[in-house]
């Protein structure tokens, strides 16, 4: 990773030497303030927290051919910084560490000064590559993605903007609606390396994918007699599809993948969804997601199964959710909205009506508030309620 990063500046710096000028009077800076706050009750104890938020974008093409694109973040937290983990999981799965003796895993959330995203793109004649820090998006999935071996969402947050992978990739075009798509997010190892292959084609209304990856995942259970969480490495190798096209006015879409895990049981992941705007502006969102590799029964879950989740090491805690999303402009500057996320296994769920307001043509506001329903052993009853107000300032 760090090879790349080298070559990355090398030619950045390459390209400030050759066109000084060029790049100063091209170079594009913007970027926004944001801030949020937030108030949650969990357990009947109440939280208090936030953060201030500043990102700098810069854009410069010296060439016609080549763009390079980078963003800076500082953000700084504000109200609750130390966590304990065992707040936000049932006493039945903490149980094993309290009887031993461990009455808490603390966590500190601190200042931040990151690069979120570096890297260089060139168009050349036969194919388009893109060296560095990039963002990754991959799957139609609107709040899963069984296909994106490198990023998972935030599933209160779904379009959130996300921090960029390291990676070398090669788009090739080669024939009209069909792309061939390399991506590869080096290790010092290569075997380590994370490595993707799509095929996209259009076929009538419809983009069909078809993707073959591998990656070594890391697994983290907990040792009780160390009393710390322990990583495993395992070779994941995956393959999968992807659909997004139009119906009868509806927008549809699917998503899934079948994996093989050294050491563990192959499972299967997909997801189908379906949006519409309806003649009177509201705007509608339904997704079902499956993954094999969650948990049936409530009773099951196990510390590690909240590690791994928590971690982003899978994409769900149990197998089968249901989520809707609503929307509707009241005026120009006002939308109403509304989402719901349901956890099909444990009968729990997360309510979240919203308001979004534009103040001015660059400062919007949104607020939104939660609910948790559910037993208090259950992934979405563990939250009695919450409430996020942010704001953000466009430059």
């Amino acid at each position: 990773m760090k090879k790349l990063s080298k070559i990355l500046w090398c030619l950045v710096f390459s390209l400030i030497y050759q066109f000084p000028n060029q790049l100063m009077s091209q170079t594009d800076f913007f970027g926004y303030f944001e801030t949020e706050t937030d108030q949650m009750r969990s357990r009947g104890t109440d939280y208090s927290f936030g953060y201030n938020k500043v990102r700098l974008d810069l854009e410069v093409s010296p060439l016609e051919e080549a763009i390079f694109r980078a963003n800076f973040n500082y953000q700084i937290y504000h109200g609750q910084q130390r966590w304990d983990l065992f707040d936000f999981l049932p006493l039945r799965v903490t149980a094993p560490l309290t009887n031993v003796g461990m009455s808490e895993f603390p966590f500190l959330l601190g200042d931040s000064l990151y690069l979120d995203n570096a890297y260089l793109k060139v168009r050349f004649s036969l194919f388009d590559l893109t060296v560095g820090k990039q963002q990754l998006s991959l799957g139609t999935g609107y709040i899963w993605n069984p296909l994106d071996i490198f990023n998972r969402k935030q599933l209160l947050d779904p379009t959130y903007e996300q921090t960029g992978v390291e990676a070398i990739r090669v788009e090739v075009p080669l024939a009209h609606r069909f792309l061939l798509d390399i991506i590869v997010s080096p290790r010092d190892d290569w075997g380590a390396s994370t490595k993707l292959i799509r095929g996209k084609v259009g076929v009538g209304r419809f983009d069909i994918t078809a993707t073959v990856g591998s990656l070594l995942r890391s697994r983290t259970g907990f040792d009780l007699t160390a009393f710390q969480p322990e990583v495993i490495d395992q070779r994941r190798q995956m393959i999968g599809w992807a659909t997004v096209g139009e119906v009868m006015g509806w927008g549809v879409w699917t998503e899934g993948s079948l994996n093989s895990i050294d050491g563990d049981e192959d499972f299967a992941e997909f997801l189908l969804g379906l949006d519409h705007t309806f003649d009177f502006s509201t705007y509608l969102i339904v997704e079902f997601y499956h993954n094999g590799s969650g948990v049936l029964k409530k009773k099951e879950v196990m510390l590690q199964d909240y590690f791994s989740y928590f971690l982003g090491e899978t994409h769900s805690l149990m197998q089968d959710y249901l989520f809707m999303l609503g929307n509707h402009p009241m005026t120009d500057l006002l939308t109403l909205g509304f989402f719901g996320l349901a956890n099909l296994n444990d009968k729990s769920a997360i309510i979240s009506p919203q308001i979004d307001y534009s103040l001015f043509e660059n400062i919007s506001v949104s607020l939104l508030v939660s609910t948790g329903h559910g037993d208090e052993d259950s992934e979405f009853g563990l939250q009695d309620w919450g409430v996020r107000l942010r704001m953000r300032v466009y430059f």
